[in-house]
Order: structure tokens, then C-alpha cells, then sequence
């Protein structure tokens, strides 16, 4: 018979030496049935505390060893609140896509430049923002599904598994994820100079945006992008949020008191260059002619993509049940919808067909109000740079199949330094933001939103022997979405590059 623990020793009556414990005493002195449960639960008690001590132990001695870890995606995960959350994928979506909005409305009315291009405007922004969140969520429930902690990863472990033609196409998913987090960058990039060098010269300092890029992405991009958490963002994303709706509100006050309205002879107009002045033609409904709809849907494509980051945003929330990351995902898609709308409406009503792909370049360098907006956005986008960022790091460590050990501080560092150098010099080479926006999103997006997350899930979905039918009808539901996004993707490419 094993050793009985010393905490239930006292408390057990003698052995008789064959390690059967017997009770020599009469009817008179043994236990009776209350004395027998009071020591019975005291020996419960002593047992669990000696346990939970124990546990207790063996938690402390892990501690020094989980510090010692590397940093990566699977050991980050669990510590972020849905707030922080909510606050950092807002900002991560709402960025570069938000001040291209109302060149795409300008885009949309085309030749009519009617006042109510907005209407369909609205509409596409609606039905692209609640398809965008729906994949976004599609890829956290990947992730549950499959165990897994990226993008690359959910593949390789859904289609991936098939072999052949799947798994070569493995290749194109990785570097698919890459290139549009990298845009991501590329388009802050190209934003934060602009709006640097508008406020210098505002202050009587000429500098060159060139010159300007560069100081700015050592000075400043440089360390935010060393972070190598999602989290700890979250304080400055917050910051980021007001100042974007800082900046809305000074649009909408400069729509409405007709500070740029040439013809009425507006206090700041005769201080921008005429190709900057409003400009509208009819009042007379609009109906968008279908190739006058692909620039404003290759934008919403980078307004709303975030995708790359999904995975990490399930595996770093706090509790992260499908529920609780479904409901962070719908009420940030729903902010940034909604910030997309009314922004787009500010900026083309101020300045109509002539809106510019960087709203805030239509503005005077000597409004002050603008001033103060052009100062917070770069603040926020500042902030802001590492989300994507980090999505494009983590899609190269998935590329090159980088272990854990090998993911220390000082590699994942000088990896960030030679992505940081390959965003500038594309930043440098296409200042047009509105054409990284829409040919970004378009190419690149159609496939990580769209037709790689689709096909995961067909495959998923096949591999469970018990899938409901619920699940079965979703599959067919998500290779319609997915032809429908895919034929806006490659239309929209090939009429904005046509038209360039």
C-alpha cells in the first residue's frame, strides 16, 4: 500500500502492521458519524493548501524561464483588453485610406462632378466596410480552427496541407501578406512627409520632402518600428483617434463656412493654387458609370485592410473567444466606416472634383486650423506606423520560416531596419498616394481579403467530419464574395493603372 501523506496520517486510525488500518477502540469510543466528516473535511483542507503551495512553487520557478523567451506572436498572446484592442485596429484602419477618400468620391461622379456623388458613395463604402470585417473575423475564426498563430501559418495548415498546387501557392499567400502590409507603410510614409514639410513652411522652413522623409524615418519611424507589441500602442492609438477627429471637425467647419470657395470670394482660396479651388458642375443625381467606380473600390480595398494583422490581434486578446474578438472587429470596422463617410463628404464638398489623393493638400498653408490638423495626423500616423508594419515583419518571418530562438530582439531589429530602408525608397519613387492606395489595395488586397481566406476555409471546413450544414452553406456564401471581390480587385488594377 502507498505511503499515506503525512497531512492524513494524524488524522487515519492506526495500521496493524500489514498496512490495513483498523480502529481497536469499542462502540463507545469510536468516531461517530459527525466526528468522522469534520475529519474528513479538515483532511480535504490540509491537502489542498499543500497543493495550491505546491502549484504555487512551480509557477515561481517558471517565471525566469518564461522572461527568458523569445519574443513572438504564441508567448505575446492572451494580455491585450478588447479597449486597447478596439482602439488600436480603429487606427490601424483608419490612416492613409481615410485623406484619399474624397479623391475616390471625386472619382466616382466623374465627368457629371455632381453634388450627390456621395449617395453611391456611402452605399460602396457600407457594403465594402461590412465585407471587409466579415473576413477579418473569418480569419480569427481560421486561426481558432486550425491552431494557428499567422496567416501563413492558417494556410499551411488548411490548403497547405493538400500538397501539389496548394502548397506552391503558399509562396504567393506569404508574399501576398507581405506586400500589402508593406504598402500600408509605404502610404504613411508617403503622408507623413507631406504634412511635415507643410507645417515647416508654415513655420518659414523651407526643406525638401525628399530631405524631409528621410530625417522623419530615422528620427522617428525607426524606433516605434523596434516594438515588438501590438499593446503598448494602445495609449498612443488613443491619442491618434482624437487627433483624426480633431481633423473632422475642422473639415467639416471649413465645408460649411466657405473659407475655399473661390466664387465667393473665400479667405483662403486666393492662398491655394487654382487647380486646388472647388469645383463642381451639376446638382443633378448621380449614376456612376461603372469605370468611374473602380478608383473609389480599390481604395476602400487599403481603407479597410488590416488583414495581415488579424492573426495577431486574435492571438494577443485578452480571453480571446470568437465572440469577444467578433465584437472588437465589428465596432472598429463600424468607427472607421463611419470616419470614412464623413470625411469623404468634407473634403468633397470643400473642394470637388479637384480633391487631391492627400485631402490636406488642398488646404492653405496659412490656415492655422489645418495647420494644427496636419501636425496631429502626423502625430497619429507616426503612432500609427508600426501596425503595419509589424504585419509585414511577421509575414517575413512566416517567408523565410524564422524559428523562435532565432526571433531575439537584436534580429528582429535588424530586420525591421532593412524593411524600413525598402518602404522608404518605394516612398521616395511614388509619392502619388492615391495611386499606392488603389493599385495596392486592388492587386494585393483581392487575394489576402478575398480568395486566400475563402479557400482556407472550403478547406477547413472539408476536413471536419462532423461540420454543420450551416457551415457548409457559409463555404458556398464565401466563394461568392470572394468572385465578386476578385473581379472588383482585377477590374479596378486595370482601369486605374490604364487611366494613370
Amino acid at each position: 500500500m502507498e505511503d499515506t501523506p503525512p497531512e492524513l496520517s494524524s488524522l487515519l486510525p492506526p495500521s496493524n502492521g500489514n498496512g490495513i488500518r483498523v480502529d481497536y477502540g469499542s462502540s463507545a469510543d469510536s468516531l461517530d458519524g459527525n466526528r468522522f466528516h469534520s475529519i474528513h473535511n479538515d483532511a480535504s483542507n490540509r491537502l489542498h493548501y499543500s497543493l495550491s503551495a505546491s502549484l504555487r512553487k512551480i509557477q515561481d520557478s517558471l517565471t525566469p524561464f518564461r522572461a527568458s523567451m523569445p519574443s513572438s506572436v504564441r508567448d505575446m498572446g492572451g494580455t491585450s483588453t478588447m479597449s486597447n484592442e478596439m482602439f488600436n485596429l480603429t487606427k490601424n484602419l483608419v490612416g492613409a485610406g481615410a485623406l484619399g477618400m474624397p479623391s475616390g468620391v471625386a472619382a466616382l461622379a466623374g465627368a457629371s462632378r455632381s453634388r450627390w456623388a456621395m449617395l453611391p458613395a456611402g452605399a460602396i463604402v457600407l457594403v465594402m466596410g461590412a465585407s471587409f470585417a466579415y473576413y477579418f473575423i473569418l480569419i480569427g475564426r481560421l486561426c481558432r480552427m486550425l491552431d494557428a498563430a499567422s496567416y501563413g501559418e492558417a494556410w499551411q495548415k488548411s490548403a497547405g496541407r493538400k500538397g501539389g498546387v496548394w502548397k506552391a501557392i503558399t509562396l504567393l499567400v506569404q508574399l501576398s501578406v507581405i506586400g500589402m502590409a508593406g504598402l500600408g507603410s509605404v502610404a504613411y510614409s508617403i503622408i507623413i512627409p507631406d504634412a511635415t514639410t507643410s507645417l515647416l513652411e508654415r513655420a518659414g522652413i523651407d526643406i525638401e520632402r525628399n530631405t524631409c522623409l528621410l530625417v522623419v524615418t530615422i528620427f522617428v519611424l525607426l524606433p516605434l518600428c523596434m516594438v515588438k507589441k501590438l499593446s503598448v500602442l494602445a495609449p498612443f492609438s488613443a491619442v491618434g483617434t482624437a487627433g483624426i477627429l480633431f481633423t473632422l471637425v475642422v473639415m467639416g467647419w471649413r465645408c460649411f463656412d466657405g473659407s475655399y470657395d473661390a466664387e465667393q470670394g473665400g479667405r483662403l482660396a486666393q492662398s491655394t493654387q487654382t487647380k486646388m479651388h472647388p469645383l463642381f458642375e451639376t446638382d443633378e443625381p448621380v449614376v456612376p458609370a461603372m469605370s468611374d467606380l473602380f478608383l473609389l473600390l480599390c481604395m476602400c480595398f487599403q481603407a479597410f485592410f488590416s488583414h495581415y494583422n488579424a492573426a495577431r490581434f486574435y492571438t494577443e486578446l485578452e480571453r480571446n473567444t470568437i465572440e469577444r474578438y467578433s465584437c472588437v472587429a465589428k465596432v472598429a470596422f463600424g468607427v472607421s466606416g463611419a470616419l470614412y463617410f464623413v470625411m469623404g463628404a468634407f473634403g468633397y464638398y470643400t473642394f470637388g472634383a479637384h480633391a487631391d489623393g492627400n485631402i490636406l493638400n488642398n488646404y492653405s498653408a496659412e490656415d492655422d486650423l489645418i495647420s494644427i490638423c496636419r501636425f496631429l495626423f502626423v502625430v497619429a500616423l507616426a503612432f500609427t506606423y508600426p501596425l503595419p508594419f509589424i504585419g509585414a515583419r511577421d509575414g517575413v518571418l512566416d517567408l523565410f520560416s524564422v524559428s523562435e530562438e532565432m526571433q531575439s530582439s537584436r534580429n528582429l531589429d535588424l530586420l525591421s531596419v532593412a524593411l524600413l530602408s525598402v518602404v522608404t525608397a518605394l516612398a521616395w519613387r511614388f509619392p502619388d498616394l492615391g495611386l499606392v492606395n488603389a493599385v495596392g489595395g486592388g492587386a494585393l488586397g483581392t487575394g489576402v481579403v478575398f480568395v486566400f481566406p475563402s479557400i482556407m476555409f472550403y478547406f477547413a471546413v472539408s476536413a471536419e467530419t462532423e461540420a454543420s450544414r450551416r457551415l457548409r452553406y457559409e463555404t458556398f456564401f464565401c466563394s461568392l464574395l470572394m468572385v465578386f471581390g476578385s473581379a472588383i480587385g482585377i477590374c479596378g488594377v486595370i482601369d486605374v493603372v490604364r487611366n494613370s
